[in-house]
């Protein structure tokens, strides 16, 4: 019995010894519970209201279930790079604004220029856009009515009687402008410059080859052929705003790194997955 007594006693004295320092650790703030997983940084990116399949499906605010081959590589980089997505439509130039006054943190897909390189930050390499960064390769092609003699045959344009269109802030404007090219940007999107094409308002179209050949095959139109080589071969980009890079260097440049390996591992399953929906009449 004296043994067991001493024992329980020990017990004892221990337990109260271990209460004590547990209330003393609590009173110094040296004890406190899990810390809670902090919340994602959202990252708020905005993209073109116009449809550009298979890149960008669909037009005005509406982001669909199948937003486009671009849009979901994108999503899939900012989810694999530990951060929530925020994403917005707006019309192009309203876009561009806003990725210039850092109302946003950034806007997709757009490619180089040397006045968007001034507003804009790109991920760059020996001072030109890097390439393997790229969210995009895609060329703008002429496109004519049937029959029709206005030519670009990769040097200059001929038999041009009215001017050549281009959707409002691409930036194949200034391409054809500085060919000294007459050019009507004023259509905001493939509705209104195809339409313009069929009137005879404007002589050639430059598209963006994927996006022009997929509203061609989706409207069943017959009026239209390419001709000549590419007005222009660029990569496209995911740009930040001045303001959001200056102070999350490390988001940009990890989202960036992301985008190129989802890319790699995806592009080619995703345009097969938009080309049934794109060649449907």
């Amino acid at each position: 019995m004296r043994i067991a007594f001493k024992t329980c006693q020990t017990d004892n004295h221990s337990w109260h010894l271990a209460c004590r320092v547990v209330l003393l650790l609590a009173c110094h703030g040296l004890l406190s519970p899990p810390a809670l997983a902090a919340e994602p940084q959202t990252i708020q990116l905005v993209y073109s209201d116009v449809d550009v399949a298979p890149l960008a499906l669909g037009k005005g605010s509406e982001i669909p279930s199948q937003p486009g081959t671009t849009v979901e590589l994108i999503q899939r980089a900012v989810a694999e790079a530990g951060y929530k997505l925020k994403l917005t439509r707006l019309p192009p130039l309203r876009m561009l604004k806003s990725l210039e006054e850092s109302e946003v943190d950034g806007a997709f897909v757009l490619s180089y220029t040397e006045e968007r390189g001034q507003k804009y930050i790109y991920p760059m390499l020996n001072g030109k856009p890097d390439s393997s960064l790229r969210a995009a390769h895609i060329e703008y092609r002429a496109y004519r009515r049937t029959g029709s003699t206005a030519l670009w045959n990769g040097q200059t344009f001929e038999n041009l009687q009215n001017p050549i269109g281009a959707n409002t802030g691409w930036a194949i404007v200034s391409d054809l402008k500085a060919k000294s090219a007459p050019v009507d940007d004023g259509g905001a999107d493939y509705v209104a410059n195809f339409g313009k094409l069929k009137l005879g308002r404007i002589d050639l179209f430059a598209g963006l080859e994927p996006s022009a050949d997929a509203y061609i095959k989706l409207n069943n139109i017959k009026w239209v052929e390419k001709v000549g080589p590419p007005l222009r071969s660029a990569d496209y980009f995911l740009l930040f705003s001045r303001g959001f890079y200056a102070s999350n260097r490390e988001a940009a440049h990890k989202i960036w790194q992301k985008l190129a390996v989802v890319r790699e591992q995806s592009e080619n399953d995703l345009y097969r997955k938009y080309l049934p929906a794109q060649a449907k009449p």
